[in-house]
């Protein structure tokens, strides 16, 4: 217990004394950090506010292939969310987040303990709901990697700490994360549609966020946190050995690794700056060996290994234990490990074929050489060395073995080859490159198209004939009870429409669907069929029937002549028809009796029809029955006529849902080939796949199932289109921090 001091004394208490000025300093954190939080529920509101529509049509299409009610169901309450209710969404999203970012302020230096009253077990849907956090912190911190080593950074500076947890940053992913989805929860929506828009947050955040970071990386650096980090990153030269110092983790965003490089160089030990005691520098030894060789003090000569066209070798590695390295600096010796680590990752690649990579594996040292004269090389993702990467990458989807492929290889090749022999110092070389290879990317994607949507149309059409045929009768039968629905007609007319009309409304429902001219057409003359045997009390209803009862005679014909209704069934209709239309326009309630029908000449009516409708469906040319067509428009290629597979809903399959067309897939099989393959249709009604190969003229089609199953076993593989130095600088990111122990 403490006592309290005298006015007079002249002893401080020194715990009162740490109280203030700790209090002191969090008010002036508190100041920093609130505008900090501005900026990024600000940012990320407005971001979100931007994607409202393309989140809408995403939830939209999801909805339309979602073969389950309840999931249907979940995708369309998000959207209509997102489309009346967005502003209030977006409102109790911010009130969250700051509400959170106020506790944490007051309860900052709260010990972390954990009361037993406050343990419990989870419930599947608290479960749920924390596992989709976790997963949309997951993918955002991922994303964001080289921004948050430098936020973490300066938020640990401002709050006094000498590291900080992932969950104590205030604007950390985790923290925006879980505001988000309690915003959403006020709005009492069922669990599956928070999650849905929790997911349709992060997707658009993913590729946000990290700019919203950038920004309050800068902010913080211009008032005075941390803003030493990136000193003399822009310098090109080599720090000596008496004033390099480890630089603190992080840095301005686009500079994160460079400051991660200088790390590193600062405790390198060994080596020597600038020319070294070779006499001759690293550049220079670079330059020569991009030609060629090179020759050593005392007149020996180097070579790094040939790479032939069909190698894939990291020759970078052999230069790392060459006498050349002699001659670099400790920074210079970090950043030639930091290529070829680039190059490991991208030869590692499995999307990329290994004759693209042969490509990619002769440019190593004009790479490396551009590295070292631009060290923006590390920071720009639209590097123009960079560029020319992605875009032989790219290129991937568009090189099949044949000899198209190959000559398109030449291409590469040749453009490749110029890039090697032409490379001095002025990397501008690579963009003229990456400008012809991002062109010829354009050409050969434009043509895809065009050869695929007229290669594909024959194959379309045969599937939706397919799904028709599938559906056919549910939807004519739904027509005509529509037609009959509170109407009083004899069993004449319903046996004619359910029997007879039916298979002529069936066969043009297969042939164009439910917007066909033939089967509207239809349809309307059945319409009128069972409004001309109402009773007619009227003159004006009597003078109507008169004016339409010619045409709809005629149509009636030309109908049952059309699906082959033998002779004496359509004249007892047609007779029958006539007695019909008298009864109707009769004033008094005497009406004409019809002609019974017995069971037996209904039997052999019907039997009659069938027979007459299999010999008109001969006569008119038709090659098989319709199941047939069915069987030959669904079919997969030989490879993948298995059995039927289960048909149940797991991560695999939401993937095979989210394709869109113009994806990429690599299907694998039992004999060690694959082949990639290209969505150009999605079936709306049985949800039928249908590829094409990289030139878009050979197809085939798979189910959904069956394509979540091969998905399941590995068979196929989605072809992520990415950047792939972005890809593999992320990697080399982790690497380098796990090297300073950051991770």
């Amino acid at each position: 217990m403490e006592r309290e001091m005298s006015d007079k004394s002249v002893v401080v208490n020194l715990n009162q004394f740490e109280r203030t000025r700790r209090s002191q300093a969090s008010a002036e954190a508190l100041s920093t950090l609130h505008a900090c939080r501005d900026m990024l529920i600000e940012g990320a509101a407005r971001a979100l506010t931007r994607q409202t529509e393309s989140m809408e049509n995403i939830l939209l299409a999801m909805a339309d292939r979602a073969p389950l009610l309840d999931t249907r169901n979940s995708y369309y309450g998000a959207q209509r969310i997102l489309n009346k209710q967005i502003n209030e969404l977006l409102s109790g999203c911010k009130d969250s987040y700051c509400q959170r970012f106020s506790e944490f302020a007051h309860n900052r230096d709260k010990p972390a303990t954990l009361e037993l009253s406050e343990l419990s077990l989870l419930g599947d849907q608290d479960l749920e709901l924390t596992l989709a956090v976790d997963k949309a912190t997951s993918r955002l911190r991922y994303n964001c990697a080289e921004e948050l080593v430098a936020l973490d950074a300066r938020v640990a500076q401002l709050l006094g700490r000498s590291d900080l947890a992932e969950n104590d940053n205030p604007l950390a992913p985790r923290a925006l994360c879980e505001a988000l989805l309690d915003g959403i929860a006020r709005m009492q929506l069922d669990q599956s549609v928070q999650i849905v828009l929790l997911n349709q947050f992060d997707l658009v955040l993913t590729s946000e966020l990290a700019q919203i970071y950038q920004s309050i990386n800068r902010y913080m650096v211009d008032h005075g946190i941390l803003p030493d980090i990136k000193a003399g990153l822009k310098s090109r030269a080599a720090p000596t050995s008496g004033s390099a110092t480890p630089a603190q983790p992080g840095g301005q965003a686009k500079n994160d690794m460079l400051s991660l490089f200088e790390q590193l160089a600062g405790g390198t030990h060994g080596g020597s700056n600038g020319a070294g005691g070779m006499g001759f520098s690293l550049l220079d030894s670079l330059s020569q060996l991009q030609t060629g060789g090179m020759m050593l003090p005392g007149g020996v000569r180097f070579e790094l290994p040939m790479l032939e066209a069909s190698t894939i070798r990291n020759v970078l590695r052999s230069l790392q234990q060459s006498p050349v390295m002699q001659s670099a600096s400790p920074l210079d010796a970090v950043l030639v490990d930091a290529v070829a680590m680039l190059f490991d990752v991208v030869f590692e690649e499995t999307a990329i074929p290994d004759r693209l990579k042969a490509q990619i594996a002769r440019l190593q040292i004009p790479v490396l050489k551009a590295a070292m004269l631009d060290r923006e090389f590390f920071s720009l993702s639209n590097h123009p060395v960079r560029r020319m990467l992605d875009a032989i990458a790219t290129l991937s989807v568009h090189l099949p073995d044949n000899e198209a492929g190959n000559a398109r290889l030449d291409a590469i090749s040749a453009i490749v080859s110029r890039v090697i022999e032409g490379f001095e110092q002025n990397v501008a070389i690579f963009a003229e490159a990456a400008d012809e290879l991002e062109a010829m990317g354009a050409i050969l994607e434009e043509a895809w198209q065009v050869t695929a949507d007229s290669s594909l149309q024959h194959d379309i059409a045969q599937i939706k004939q397919a799904e028709r045929t599938e559906i056919a009768p549910v939807v004519v039968h739904d027509f005509i009870n529509r037609a009959l629905k509170d109407q009083t007609v004899s069993d004449a007319i319903r046996e004619f429409l359910r029997r007879d009309w039916a298979q002529l409304l069936t066969q043009d429902y297969i042939a164009d669907g439910e917007h066909g001219a033939h089967f509207n057409s239809h349809v309307e003359t059945m319409r009128e069929l069972v409004w001309s045997v109402q009773p007619k009390a009227d003159m004006d209803a009597r003078l109507m029937l008169v004016r339409i009862l010619p045409g709809l005679l005629k149509r009636l014909r030309e109908g049952t002549t059309e699906i082959g209704l033998m002779a004496r069934l359509s004249d007892r209709f047609f007779a029958t028809l006539v007695i019909l239309h008298a009864n109707a326009v009769r004033p008094n309630n005497q009406p004409i009796p019809l002609p019974e029908s017995t069971p037996e000449t209904a039997e052999n009516g019907v039997a009659d029809s069938e027979m007459a409708s299999g010999e008109s469906a001969a006569a008119h040319g038709e090659a098989a029955p319709v199941n047939e067509i069915f069987a030959t428009a669904t079919a997969e290629s030989p490879s993948e006529a298995e059995a039927a597979v289960p048909e149940f809903e797991d991560s695999f399959t939401l993937r095979a849902r989210a394709l869109n067309k113009g994806d990429w897939v690599e299907f694998h099989y039992e004999d060690g080939t694959f082949r990639w393959a290209r969505l150009g249709w999605v079936g709306g009604v049985r949800n039928t796949y249908l590829f094409s190969d990289q030139d878009g003229m050979n197809s085939f089609s798979i189910g959904l199932h069956r394509l979540a199953d091969k998905l399941r076993k590995g068979e196929a593989v989605m072809v992520e289109r990415t950047s792939i130095t972005e890809s593999a600088f992320g990697k080399l990111m982790g690497l380098f921090k796990q090297k300073l122990g950051y991770a």
